[in-house]
């Protein structure tokens, strides 16, 4: 992400549940919106959450944006769990009227907007849901999508699909399960796979699609959105490890930078 965006306030104007697993806040820039190029579904942000005494962070967390509204209020879905880091204490008091600061990012890595032959299958867990979610809403109507989410309950509403489209969403509790269903599928030249999960699964299914599946570098796209047992400034240190993706030698494999939806 850009250091070199302002960081601004923001002010919550709404908060409601997505089931019993997610909450989704709006937020209003408090400097005006963003011009229109830069309202990009499922872009991503930056916000700065208080510590319990109430003093800002100077280290932020990074969220995708699920949705701009046309008068440039943004949308944010947040995956609820009981952990004490800042985003996860400040959702659980939020309220109307409270302000952020907030910094604008960028577009997605991923785009399905364009038409093509071939299908993209798209892997996630919770926090990849919304910008599986926006990429399915916003791909070219044609588009052959496969969404694999990584779910270990059945309450997580996962996104509607507009009929007539050719997008089938599944839900799966294991990579094994995963893994298997891959192995029924055939990838084109042009065929895409994007992996967005914990990094321990991420890496194991990225080195199942390029090994395994024989997919080219181009056509894997991976993201350690967030790694068991480390804080967000733990896996900022360790993305820049050279085990990050497990395959040190391998060069041309396309990646994101880690970008998650977890309070």
């Amino acid at each position: 992400m850009a250091s070199t965006e302002t960081i601004h306030d923001v002010s919550v104007e709404r908060i409601y549940p997505l089931g019993a697993t997610m909450r989704r806040v709006t937020f209003i820039p408090l400097v005006g919106p963003q011009p229109f190029h830069r309202r990009v579904h499922g872009g991503h942000c930056q916000l700065f959450f208080p510590d319990p005494a109430g003093v800002r962070l100077r280290r932020p967390r990074t969220f995708t944006y699920r949705r701009w509204h046309a008068d440039g209020r943004f949308d944010v879905d947040f995956v609820l769990h009981d952990g004490n880091g800042p985003a996860a204490v400040w959702l659980r008091q939020a309220r109307h009227g409270d302000n952020l600061q907030w910094r604008h990012g960028g577009p997605p890595k991923v785009s399905l907007a364009g038409p093509c032959d071939d299908a993209a299958v798209l892997i996630g867990d919770m926090t990849a849901l919304p910008l599986i979610s926006t990429l399915i809403e916003n791909a070219h109507i044609g588009r052959d999508i496969r969404a694999l989410m990584l779910l270990n309950d059945s309450h997580t509403q996962l996104p509607p699909v507009e009929p007539g489209r050719p997008v089938k969403i599944s839900r799966y509790k294991t990579v094994s399960q995963v893994e298997a269903e891959l192995r029924t599928m055939t990838f084109g030249q042009s065929g895409l796979l994007f992996v967005a999960c914990e990094a321990n699964k991420m890496r194991r299914l990225r080195r199942f699609a390029l090994d395994d599946l024989e997919l080219s570098g181009k056509q894997v796209i991976t993201s350690g959105y967030w790694k068991a047992g480390l804080t967000a400034e733990e896996i900022d240190a360790a993305k820049r490890g050279p085990d990050w993706f497990a395959d040190t030698n391998l060069s041309g494999v396309g990646h994101e930078q880690p970008r998650h939806s977890m309070a």
